[in-house]
């Protein structure tokens, strides 16, 4: 499902992880094929011998049935995962959830939010993707995060700068605003109920 937004929130990037993070499952994918192949031309072959040809049927069952296990769990899981994992950066928060299916939402508000920075590998910079290192946390309880294979992390990084540093000034105008109001009511409720200047004589 899509992210829901509260009041005046607005989403400014959905993206999902680089497609680079599906390299480990192309690799299975093609593993599996090249030895799927290569066991099933052995086992099926005319010049093996008679008792390997009368339960060649067997052997081949086995076969696919642990290729296609490979290739699900090694190559169709790891796909699913990643065209259902979106991240989002908001006015307020940073989010990962599943667009179907259970949410195992992450969730990270911006006023929570004291550190960014990408890193990047040689492979992931040449694909123009990096891991995003994020510190959050208050009371003096922070940890750590990373997201992963994010793409155009540059960019990525260079608005989350922009969006952070424009909700923290939003906070502080927001906190400047109930402090005048805070003082302007206190001033009000000084003059109102005071017990100078409507006594009798």
């Amino acid at each position: 499902m899509l992210l829901k937004l509260v009041d005046g929130e607005q989403a400014i990037i959905r993206t999902r992880a680089h497609h680079r993070a599906l390299i480990p499952a192309a690799i299975n994918l093609l593993g599996t094929i090249a030895l799927l192949s290569f066991l099933l031309g052995y086992f099926t072959r005319d010049t093996q011998p008679a008792f390997i040809q009368h339960y060649s049927h067997i052997a081949v069952f086995l076969i696919w049935t642990v290729g296609l296990l490979a290739v699900g769990i090694g190559t169709v899981k790891p796909l699913v995962t990643w065209l259902n994992r979106l991240t989002y950066l908001t006015t307020e928060r940073i989010v990962q959830k599943n667009f179907l299916g259970a949410p195992q939402a992450r969730v990270i508000p911006l006023a929570l939010l004291s550190q960014h920075e990408m890193r990047q590998s040689a492979l992931q910079e040449m694909a123009g993707a990096g891991d995003l290192v994020l510190i959050h946390g208050a009371y003096g309880q922070h940890q750590r995060t990373k997201i992963r294979d994010m793409p155009d992390i540059e960019r990525f990084n260079k608005i989350l700068a922009q969006e952070l540093g424009d909700y923290r000034r939003r906070a502080q105008a927001r906190a400047a605003a109930a402090q005048q109001a805070q003082y302007a009511a206190g001033l009000r409720g000084d003059v109102h109920g005071a017990s100078f200047g409507g006594g009798r004589a």
